[in-house]
């Protein structure tokens, strides 16, 4: 008996001793990683359970593995994970509420489950060499949630981790066996890439460096993959409710009566419109492209154009009190001789021996100089930015937007951040940020091509996408500038813009048939506003975007996998405009109930129609248990009126909608100031109901709703809660 239990305790002890030797255990304290080290030859690799969304698979050949501090990440919201170790020789890892993460110490592979155990990566390794790791897994699937620069294509098999003209890859992706997958090196501007091999079996992370982080979570479906995002990158804050308007913008502005007669034009011929946004022309007469690495003694970059703008304060009080907002753009570099002799003296620029002018915006001392210099910009009126040409390096957008939010911070407290970019890398839309799709030509290959940039954007994590409605490079035919306006109203932001020597994209430059016509859009886009701004609100919740492809409702539609040609706002809109000329398009409706928005024709699917759509109709649609609610039509995004809210029901199957408002220009809604209607749809009963949550009291807020269901309609108090029957 004595020699069993001596066996016994000896057997314990040595197991205990070989656990010790495989793993150890983080420190319980706040905001350092939680998991474990294991040990597997000669290399001691970590995971750890984070922000109670991911595992992170740390590598590091130099030092002990741990999470990267990166700006990708949203420190604010790191939060300690509960876990539970796993220690079942050969295999260690860790078990968290949404699964788990083990690594074969024998073997050195590491795999990932999902919350009921079943297994979504079996083959996962990694190496290194002397300038590079490499982290491998099985590569079953498809792919998504990249970006648009490696392909335009929705599907991908790679990404170049890289920033450019209007494109941008994240080492971000989703795939359809369950899983999503985000890397982080050590160096924010040299992130990873992902690569799918030839053969499609295999996929490979490759890092510059000697550290690498992986974040790997149970996803099943794309929502999952973004919630699950946004939970470590963060949330997608809200831009100023006049941003979900229309933007006006061109190169070209000639003078100040020319800006006065623009707004007043708009204005007077009822053309909805909720900012001017200004080129080069509204700082410096002449632009900075020609200028040696010494600039010029008289180049203007922080001070107002006297030609446009002579008394600057007056003036954008006045297009103010029009309710328009003022955009002026902003390049990442100086051209004044004496400014730029004391960004090279202070080391300010991020190539200070190269002709380059380029600012290094992720110097501290270079943001608060560029800070104070920006600031009497500010406080004459200027609301927001236009950020060009920032693709220097991959963070520059990051770190350029750091000192304007901050400076706004300052200068107007608590007032949403707004800006126009042209690429993004993860993180940034922390700040409330609109990425457009660069400097594209007028063509209607340019205009198919556009959704296809959009929803690449939502997939990776930018939810504020643009474009050049238009084409910035040329001038189109009227009737491509209506369809792409047309286009326009279903894109997150919708914003014109065109080159210096082009018919400016004013609709009432484009005769009375293109002006009605577009005014027939711009007014739908404002209708649309309580649909679209109550989906900004879901993704600062859930990370769902409000432009989606239909592969995220419509999962198994093979005809839907990589389709961009429509596409849908929220979960019921289908957007499927005319991408070409002739009026002429085939739709493909997925298996579901879908009505026609503009007739009320009942559409079963799944099936492809055709159809011909005179110049200033739209093809759209709606899926049946749609609560759609439509505003007045108005011609700037804050303006009042007493019409009822109009909430159409389209019957079929039961449905649901919070309508989300708040002021509209503060972060007050991060601190629970909205006011929250939910809305119900009983299809047995064809009954609606409602009940009003939140915070939010003030004074802009509908009061009445008019419920519409095909050809009825009942009017009702909102009150704080009501029931309609049909």
């Amino acid at each position: 008996m004595i020699n069993a239990r001596l066996l016994l305790f000896l057997v314990i002890l040595g197991q205990s001793l070989q656990l010790q030797a495989q793993i150890t255990k983080t420190p319980n304290i706040t905001k350092v990683p939680q998991g474990v080290l294991v040990s597997a030859g000669n290399q001691s690799v970590g995971l750890y359970a984070v922000d109670g969304a991911a595992f992170c698979l740390s590598v590091n050949d130099s030092t002990t593995p741990s999470r990267i501090n990166s700006v990708f990440i949203d420190q604010n919201q790191s939060v300690n994970t509960p876990y539970t170790l796993i220690a079942e020789a050969p295999i260690y890892g860790i078990k968290t509420a949404y699964g788990k993460m083990t690594i074969n110490t024998q073997t050195k592979e590491w795999s990932l489950y999902d919350a009921v155990g079943r297994m979504l990566i079996r083959h996962g390794t990694y190496s290194s060499s002397d300038s590079t790791i490499a982290i491998t897994q099985d590569a079953q699937g498809l792919f998504y949630g990249s970006g648009n620069k490696a392909t335009k294509a929705l599907e991908k098999a790679g990404s170049s981790a890289s920033v450019s003209n209007g494109v941008a890859d994240i080492p971000y992706f989703w795939n359809n066996t369950g899983y999503s997958a985000f890397g982080v090196s050590a160096n924010d501007n040299t992130p990873p890439t992902w690569n799918r091999s030839k053969d499609q079996t295999t996929l490979t992370w490759v890092y510059t460096g000697k550290a690498a982080n992986v974040y790997l979570w149970p996803a099943k479906t794309i929502y999952d993959g973004a919630k699950g995002y946004i939970k470590i990158t963060g949330r997608p804050k809200l831009p100023p409710r006049w941003a979900f308007g229309y933007l006006q913008s061109q190169w070209g502005w000639q003078d100040s009566a020319y800006i006065s007669n623009v707004a007043h034009t708009f204005r007077s011929h009822h053309l909805p419109v909720d900012a001017l946004i200004f080129d080069f022309e509204w700082y410096t007469p002449t632009p900075d492209y020609s200028l040696g690495k010494d600039g010029k003694p008289d180049f203007s970059d922080f001070t107002f154009n006297p030609n446009l703008f002579p008394h600057p304060v007056k003036q954008i009080a006045d297009l103010k009190a029009q309710h328009l907002t003022f955009i002026g753009i902003r390049k990442p570099r100086l051209g004044n001789t004496a400014l730029l002799d004391t960004a090279r003296n202070k080391g300010w620029l991020i190539s200070p021996n190269t002709d380059s002018r380029d600012l290094n915006f992720a110097n501290a001392g270079l943001r608060k100089w560029f800070e104070a210099k920006t600031r009497p910009m500010l406080q004459k009126g200027v609301d927001a930015w236009w950020d060009d040409e920032g693709e220097s390096y991959y963070t520059l957008y990051y770190w350029w937007n750091t000192a304007q939010f901050n400076l706004l911070a300052s200068a107007r407290p608590n007032y949403r951040h707004f800006t126009l970019n042209r690429a993004f890398s993860p993180g940034n839309q922390r700040f409330g940020y609109c990425t457009w799709s660069g400097d594209i030509p007028s063509t209607w290959s340019s205009l198919a091509d556009v959704p296809k940039d959009l929803l690449n954007f939502s997939l990776a994590g930018m939810y504020y996408g643009a474009c050049d409605i238009g084409g910035f490079q040329g001038t189109p035919t009227t009737e491509m500038l209506v369809r792409w306006f047309e286009a326009g109203v279903f894109f997150p932001i919708m914003r014109s813009h065109s080159n210096i020597g082009t018919t400016a994209r004013f609709p009432f430059l484009w005769g009375t048939v293109g002006e009605s016509a577009m005014r027939k859009a711009l007014d739908l886009r404002y209708r649309l506003l309580p649909y679209v701004y109550s989906l900004g609100h879901e993704a600062y919740t859930t990370g769902a975007p409000i432009m989606r492809p239909l592969l995220m409702e419509f999962p198994s539609d093979t005809t839907v996998a990589d389709m961009t040609d429509e596409w849908l706002i929220g979960k019921g809109l289908l957007a499927a405009p005319v991408l070409d000329s002739g009026g002429m398009r085939t739709i493909y409706f997925p298996d579901d109930i879908w009505y026609d928005y503009f007739t009320g024709e009942k559409i079963r699917g799944a099936k492809t129609i055709s159809v011909t759509k005179a110049l200033d109709e739209i093809p759209l649609y709606v899926r049946a248990g749609t609560l759609l609610p439509i505003g007045p039509v108005i011609e700037y995004s804050e303006q009042v009126s007493d019409t009822p809210l109009e909430i159409h029901i389209y019957p079929g199957k039961n449905g649901s909608f919070s309508m989300v408002e708040d002021d509209g220009v503060s972060y007050d809604y991060t601190k629970g100031k909205t006011r929250i209607t939910s809305y119900h749809w009983n299809d047995a009963t064809k009954t609606l109901t409602w009940t009003v949550s939140g915070m939010y009291t003030g004074k802009r807020v509908y009061k009445t709703i008019k419920a519409v269901l095909g050809n009825q309609e009942k009017i009702s108090v909102i009150g704080q809660k009501g029931r309609l029957t049909f």
